[in-house]
């Protein structure tokens, strides 16, 4: 089994992932997205397939927060089966879609996007919401890049 390793600076990331609690309490029970309509005609059809989509987000989200577990906070490094990490690409994303909805309603998509960013220009929680996007964007990153080689 192939492991992608990547080292991080724990006095950094702990605090951001204290701040994320609400944003995955959010990911229990909310797409990332907004679910596409599906035929009103078969409502258990309609709610069979929103309640698979949210458990594989909920599943995902679980599979990426526990990579934070003890031997993180021990080490600094996070450990990602080459298998696993379809899933926690999915959950970075819907992490940091939800990150942009919640704790970034003031920052223009393209100041995240943009190498050009005034970060002393935030507010506090901007910055920290800022950040723990960040975090996540990097991560999404490295994983593709490993799984490219």
């Amino acid at each position: 089994m192939t492991t992608i390793e990547i080292g991080l600076n724990r006095e950094v990331v702990l605090p951001l992932l204290d701040i994320l609690h609400p944003v995955m309490e959010r990911l229990e029970h909310e797409a990332a997205l907004a679910l596409p309509v599906v035929d009103d005609d078969d409502e258990e059809l309609a709610d069979i397939w929103r309640n698979g989509l949210l458990h594989t987000q909920t599943d995902d989200c679980s599979t990426l927060m526990s990579l934070f577990d003890d031997r993180f906070r021990e080490s600094g490094i996070v450990r990602i089966e080459v298998e696993q990490a379809d899933r926690v690409l999915r959950a970075l994303s819907a992490v940091r879609l939800k990150v942009r909805e919640t704790l970034l309603t003031h920052v223009p998509d393209s100041a995240l996007e943009g190498t050009d960013f005034d970060f002393a220009g935030l507010t506090d929680p901007d910055r920290t919401g800022f950040a723990v996007y960040m975090l996540f964007a990097t991560l999404q990153e490295v994983i593709i890049q490993h799984l490219d080689q």
